[in-house]
């Protein structure tokens, strides 16, 4: 086994999202945070994973990066009693290591991960014990709001609640969102700001 990488492992069995991987230095010191991690929910409801951060070959090892992945999900199903999650790609180019995953559904990558996340009907939210006591507004003109009786009485949108601040690609566009979300590429992409609560709460179409 290479030098460094028991840590790194560790840090990968732990987190399993590298939202704040840390690649340390040959001294064992100093490290530093990597861009790159985005969730995106797809229409058939369910996640991909995308996994893109440094990761020094000098000190790691790829196989024995994708074998701690492998791991863990094989775990995970086993105790699911299903192909919950699938390890799609694992590689490692040019300095920087790339995996995705597949989540059979929000449950799935919230259980696999230890955080909170639902995207589905405002009802079924309410109905699984989501707070929704909470004032959105519009991406289009904030003076525009909506409170819970307004989102419980939602129809085809949907309502994603989540305490991660990876990039979010949705399966449709924002249309309300707390005040501690961003939007970009045309309401496409959602992402929680450093500030405020860390939960977020956004509807889309």
């Amino acid at each position: 086994m290479k030098r460094g990488f028991p840590i790194f492992k560790k840090m990968i069995i732990s987190v399993l999202t590298f939202s704040v991987m840390l690649v340390f230095s040959a001294c064992g010191g100093e490290a530093k945070e990597e861009g790159g991690t985005f969730l995106s929910l797809i229409n058939d409801g369910t996640i991909q994973s995308n996994i893109e951060e440094s990761f020094e070959e000098s000190y790691y090892d790829k196989d024995e990066l994708e074998q701690a992945i492998l791991e863990q999900v094989d775990d995970y199903n086993n105790q699911a009693g299903a192909e919950s999650i699938t390890v799609k790609k694992v590689e490692v180019k040019d300095g920087v290591a790339l995996a995705q995953l597949i989540y059979a559904g929000a449950q799935d990558y919230a259980a696999f991960n230890q955080a909170l996340f639902f995207t589905g009907k405002s009802g079924e939210a309410e109905s699984a014990g989501y707070d929704l006591n909470v004032v959105l507004s519009s991406v289009k003109d904030s003076q525009d709001t909506m409170g819970k009786a307004d989102i419980l009485a939602l129809g085809d949108e949907k309502l994603l609640v989540t305490d991660i601040s990876d990039a979010i690609k949705l399966d449709g566009k924002a249309l309300y969102i707390s005040d501690n979300v961003t939007v970009s590429s045309g309401g496409k992409t959602v992402r929680r700001t450093e500030d405020g609560n860390k939960i977020i709460y956004v509807v889309y179409k």
